[in-house]
Formats: C-alpha cells, structure tokens, sequence
C-alpha cells in the first residue's frame, strides 16, 4: 500500500520508522524527506547536488545495481508535492504553450547512489519553466523565470509501475542583470535613495545584497516580481566610474557588465559626489558661528588653522556661487579645529571678521554681507590648484544664508 503524503512545502515532510539499515526499500514505504547540499541554483547553469535522508529513517534508495531515477517536477501552485508515478513532461498551460509547467529527468548516467540514504545527481540544464512548450512537450521559446521545483527520487521511470522513495524542494534562479540605475550618483555623506532595475533579484533562502565602490547599500527592499529593488547608498569618498554591484541566488552582476557578457559595451556607471551638509546652515552678521560639516573623506585631509587662504593645505570657505581657485575663491573661511571623522568636520565661521577677497583671499574693508553663500570644502586651496583637486559640489544641503537676526 502506498501512502500519499500532502503538505504545505515537501521539506516539512517528517516519517517516523524503525531502523532498517542494508535493507532495500519495501513497496509500502512512504516517501522520506530528503535534504539537498543546496536548494537552490541558477538557471541553465546545471551542478551536481547530493540528497541525504536521516539514518534514522527507512533506507530509501535501493541497493545493488537498481539506480534511482530523479525527476524535477514544477511546483507552481500545487500543494501535494511529486507525484506518486514517475512522470513524462507535460504541457499543460492552454493549448499549444505553456510556460509554468514541466517535468525535467536527471541524467540517470549521473545519479550514483552512496549509501542507502544519500544519492548524488545533477540538475538538468534545459528547458525550465519560462520556456514555450508544445503539445507534445517539445521547447520552443521562452525567457527562465524564477521557480520552485519538486525533487521526486522514484525506484524506476515507470509511469505505472514506480514508487516514489524521496523528495525535497529545489529553486531554479536567474542569472540577474542590471538594465538601469536611478539616479546613477550620490552625496559622498551617502543617503541617496535609489532604484536599481534589471532581473533575478527574487531571494530564495537570504535576501540580495549589493554595494557601490565597496559601500554597502541598506534598506534594500526587492519588487514581488524580482526585476528591480530600491535600496539607501551608503559613506564613500567621491569617485566615478563606480561598479554596483548585487549578489543575488542566481550570481553576482556588476554595473559595469550588466549582462554578465564583457563583449558588450553597455554599461551603468554609479559616481559619488563631494556633496556636503553643514548645521547650522545660518549666520547673524558679525556673530562666531560652529558649524558641523558632514560629508566623506575628511580624514585623509590635513587642516593648519594657522595657514593663509591661499596655501596648499585643505580649506573650508564660504563662496558667493561657484568655487573657482583662480576667481571666486570666497568671501570668508571657516577654520577648521576639529575632524571628528571621515564623514564630519567642525569649523569656525567668524562673521564679525574682515570679508576676504574672492580673487586675491586678501582682507577688504567690511565684514561679509547679508546673504546666501555655498560653504565649500578644498583639498588645496592655492590659486593655482584648479586641476588638482575638486572642491565639494553645489548642494543644497551646503547653502548658507547670513543674515542681521
């Protein structure tokens, strides 16, 4: 008598029975719960995997010469696991196509039986579900999608006459892709929220993870259908060209080889910005403002609190408009006298002090006006200093208003 087992997930199936250990699986045994060395892969990509039953359990896999014969039988929605009966593949979504069904056979020259509770098999390499079946079950076309397949080890091939002696649960993944990043940079303070487009971002047992330049992104939240996540950008020095890169069940993809095939030259480059944000972002005229300025990379930065504007040495200063080394340097600088870290600063902002020359950096008579400023941070503040070093970007969070309250 052959018992039929229905459950929610096969790998919740437990049996309880004496130990018979050397003995031959009898006809009346109820299929065992089988562990795989991995429940999951990417598509195509085949692999051998080694399925184990508990000792404890009835010995499932015959013995002698008999091998086991492996199946991979789409999951889909069904609740009731493998089949009892060995199967064909079938076809079974409407006449003439069918995208979410099948049954793949393991190539029986490759299933080797260990012991009597562990088997070693590969995973078939064609025609998973996403490909176009006929009627009679031959692959026409299709793109893979994500899916979840029953693993029934049965004793023979036999549609009719076979028994069916394990089963497990096996995920078939895609290789992911990346076809769009938005938007394509972020703030050196990280931050930035972005959304990340492409395929195969669906976890299986461990969520995605991904990271840009090395920073890790947070927050990462994947779509129900897998092809796109959004996630928060993390702490790192300014640079471009920058690789995104994503670890999902299906394999790592970088920006910079979105379709993991280096012969084609598309390709999604993420830049960090020096984008600062200072608090508090006002002034009263003539007053000594502290000013804490966030950002990245300040600890590779050596601050004299003693040198002229227009030394080599890093400088913060305050800029009507755009920084520029040779003709708008500023109109006051911020000294200085404390890097809490490579992500914070905090400096002096003295308002009743004399108003600097955005040309020159000389003193000139008065102190600086009412008005909105750019605080700007430099890694070289000579004159001459226009190609060596970036000054931090225009944002918002680094405007400053002075003002008479």
């Amino acid at each position: 008598m052959i018992r039929r087992i229905t459950r929610a997930v096969v790998a919740s199936v437990v049996l309880t029975t004496t130990v018979l250990a050397g003995v031959s699986t009898p006809a009346s045994a109820a299929a065992v719960a089988m562990t795989l060395s991995k429940t999951y892969g990417t598509s195509g990509a085949g692999g051998t995997l080694i399925g184990s039953v508990p000792p404890t359990a009835v010995a499932p896999f015959p013995a002698g010469s008999a091998t086991p014969i492996v199946q991979f039988q789409f999951v889909g929605t069904a609740t009731t696991g493998c089949s009892l009966k060995a199967q064909t593949r079938t076809a079974i979504a409407g006449p003439g196509v069918n995208t979410t069904a099948g049954v793949l056979t393991a190539d029986t020259t490759k299933v080797k039986r260990i012991t009597s509770w562990k088997i070693v098999f590969t995973v078939p390499t064609a025609a998973y579900p996403g490909d176009a079946f006929n009627t009679s079950g031959l692959v026409l076309t299709g793109t893979q999608s994500q899916a979840r397949w029953y693993v029934c080890v049965y004793d023979t091939e036999s549609t009719t006459t076979s028994t069916l002696l394990a089963t497990s649960v096996y995920t078939i993944t895609l290789r992911p892709t990346i076809t769009s990043i938005s938007p394509a940079s972020s703030p050196a303070a990280g931050g930035q929220a972005i959304t990340v487009n492409g395929t195969g971002f669906s976890p299986v047992t461990t969520p995605i993870t991904a990271s840009i330049g090395g920073a890790a992104l947070t927050n990462i939240r994947v779509a129900s259908n897998g092809n796109s996540f959004t996630a928060t950008t993390g702490v790192r020095a300014a640079d471009t060209g920058l690789a995104l890169s994503v670890v999902a069940p299906g394999g790592t993809v970088s920006s910079l080889d979105p379709d993991n095939n280096p012969l084609t030259p598309t390709t999604y480059p993420f830049a960090y910005t020096n984008g600062i944000t200072i608090s508090p972002a006002t002034g009263v005229t003539g007053a000594l403002v502290t000013v804490s300025v966030t950002g990245a990379g300040f600890s590779g930065l050596i601050f004299d609190p003693a040198a002229v504007a227009t030394s080599s040495d890093p400088h913060v200063f305050l800029v009507d408009g755009a920084y520029d080394p040779a003709t708008n340097r500023g109109v006051a600088e911020c000294t200085v006298g404390i890097v809490v870290s490579d992500t914070e600063l905090i400096c002096d902002l003295d308002l009743s002090a004399t108003q600097l020359s955005p040309t020159t950096s000389a003193p000139t008579s008065g102190v600086v006006p009412d008005g909105a400023y750019i605080m700007t941070v430099v890694a070289n503040g000579d004159p001459g200093a226009a190609g060596l070093a970036e000054p931090s970007i225009i944002s918002s969070g680094a405007a400053f208003v002075v003002a008479p309250y």
